[in-house]
């Protein structure tokens, strides 16, 4: 296929090269290079896919007559299709598979073969050098190494770039703080709110001289940036927009301002879904160059809007707003993608709870607090059920307890009468998140 020639053509140029392109090539070279690429990855899929060759025959779509996304009707993929079906959408051999939470608590796998894996390494290498990033920076990736893609992915970039790389995965940050002055780390990868403990350390202890603290896979509170660049004396904070379904990073903030995610369109092709009057609406991508399980019109479930204005920095690229939430019940917190489903479980052999419970996400000042708001059966004893849920929390969900374990974010219990959550309401809300709202 032409796009990946041209995917194969961008990983061996140099980043310093690429990244000059993002600001001079012209607007109509980059829209034609999306155009081919989304009309050759659907007519690949249909002929490569069962499920795309099956979804296709169902909608009466021709692919060879698709020109732009809106000739597919309304088809789309979606994070059911993927628990479902992963299998079916391959294309060819995977050499490994990454898995993320779903809404139903059953995992969603994305597989990916050497060659997608050494693109994103390469994309990733384009944007560490936008970023400031270059030889000479020593890196601590502490973005999670477990079976999600962040940790595994920077690492690619990381390596592609030969940089010096601490890889610590999501470790205590205070081992991490530890080693900055050993290795003379002034790059720092990790999750906002592993960022954010990091940087209480160094506030009580003393700040090294950082250059970039780079965030991914949850929201960053607005108020923790100006605080953690004036923690670390100046060193920049910025953030990815990414996903395990992205299998890669789908946007990045750029200087000078941290106003939106510019989106990565030579590898993505978004549209914003069912969008309301201020253009707000379901973010959705169709990937361009990944071979093995190509992902087409995928509805992300998180809320958002293109920004058509050019940005400051003068790069082509299109930019998304910072998201306004999500349009499903899975929150991404510093727990880790939470959803009504594992609260259930939890609380399922807790005596003494009754049926109605609720989680609220929320802030005290940067930290964020899971508040878990229960119903109390006559009698009950407080500290038994709050033993026992912590206790199956470790059990059921280690991922949960390491976060809580090493502080990355608090835990609440507020007990209720029976009966007296719902107050009148036709549905409760399982998982509230209030952390940017209020």
């Amino acid at each position: 296929m032409f796009a990946n020639f041209l995917n194969k053509a961008v990983d061996a140029i140099p980043p310093s090269v690429s990244a000059k392109l993002l600001t001079t090539t012209p607007q109509a070279l980059f829209d034609w290079k999306r155009d081919s690429s989304f009309r050759q990855f659907v007519n690949y899929a249909y002929k490569n896919s069962k499920f795309y060759r099956e979804k296709f025959d169902i909608y009466k779509i021709d692919p060879r007559k698709v020109r732009k996304p809106s000739d597919l009707k309304d088809f789309y993929t979606t994070a059911e299709d993927v628990v479902n079906h992963a299998e079916d959408m391959l294309c060819s051999r995977p050499h490994m598979v990454f898995e993320s939470s779903g809404t139903t608590g059953r995992n969603k796998r994305i597989y990916m073969s050497q060659e997608d894996l050494d693109h994103s390494g390469a994309l990733d290498r384009v944007g560490f050098y936008l970023w400031g990033i270059r030889p000479g920076d020593r890196v601590v990736n502490a973005f999670d190494f477990s079976i999600w893609i962040p940790g595994h992915l920077t690492q690619r970039g990381l390596e592609k770039s030969r940089l010096f790389t601490l890889a610590a995965g999501k470790s205590d940050p205070m081992e991490v703080y530890k080693r900055i002055p050993v290795y003379n780390i002034n790059v720092v990868f990790g999750e906002p709110t592993w960022l954010i403990k990091l940087t209480e350390i160094a506030e009580e202890k003393g700040a090294y001289p950082l250059k970039l603290l780079i965030g991914g896979a949850e929201n960053m509170p607005e108020a923790a940036r100006p605080w953690m660049e004036k923690v670390w004396k100046g060193a920049k904070v910025r953030m990815v927009y990414a996903s395990v379904e992205c299998g890669g990073v789908l946007g990045f903030e750029s200087e000078p301002r941290c106003d939106g995610y510019h989106v990565d369109e030579g590898d993505y092709y978004i549209e914003i879904a069912d969008p309301d009057k201020d253009g707000y609406g379901e973010v959705v991508f169709t990937t361009l160059g990944r071979s093995v399980m190509p992902l087409i019109r995928y509805r992300t479930k998180d809320s958002s809007r293109i920004i058509d204005k050019p940005c400051p920095c003068g790069m082509r690229y299109r930019r998304l707003a910072k998201l306004r939430g999500r349009t499903d019940e899975m929150v991404v917190s510093a727990g880790g993608n939470l959803y009504p489903l594992m609260f259930e479980k939890i609380f399922k052999t807790v005596e003494g709870l009754m049926s109605d419970w609720q989680i609220v996400f929320k802030l005290r000042g940067l930290k964020e607090v899971m508040e878990l708001n229960l119903e109390l059966k006559d009698g009950a004893s407080k500290d038994n059920v709050k033993e026992n849920i912590l206790t199956n929390i470790k059990e059921l969900y280690p991922d949960i307890w390491k976060n809580y374990s090493i502080s990355i974010f608090e835990m609440e219990f507020i007990y209720h009468p029976a009966g007296s959550l719902r107050a009148g309401a036709r549905k409760l809300i399982r998982l509230a998140d209030k952390r940017y709202t209020d």
